[in-house]
């Protein structure tokens, strides 16, 4: 578990992602013209590259979630939550009686 989440990401696969992503936005309105002509081509395009680069973008917060996300952040609040709750805990001790009930 521990080698695989200090296993770095290769960022050469981001950046060719990225690259390759942004070829094709600029591509797709040239493929789309002669199928819906100069009114449709441009929100056509606009969307489906909208989409596309958000799934892109969502998918770089997946490789490296502890760089992008404010884990670190949550995980030290949750640790301090949790001294607090502990250091103010009084555990409830049952004393051994002999008596018969």
């Amino acid at each position: 578990g521990e080698r695989l989440l200090k296993t770095p990401m290769p960022t050469g696969f981001t950046r060719h992602s990225s690259r390759l992503l942004f070829i094709w936005s600029n591509c797709l309105p040239f493929a789309l013209y002669p199928l819906l002509g100069p009114i449709g081509t441009l929100p056509t395009s606009l969307l489906t590259s909208y989409a596309v680069l958000g799934i892109e973008d969502i998918s770089v917060q997946l490789e490296e979630p502890f760089d992008i996300l404010p884990l670190r952040q949550f995980s030290n609040t949750m640790h301090d939550s949790i001294q607090a709750i502990a250091s103010g805990y009084i555990p409830h001790v049952i004393a051994k009686t002999d008596e018969k009930i």
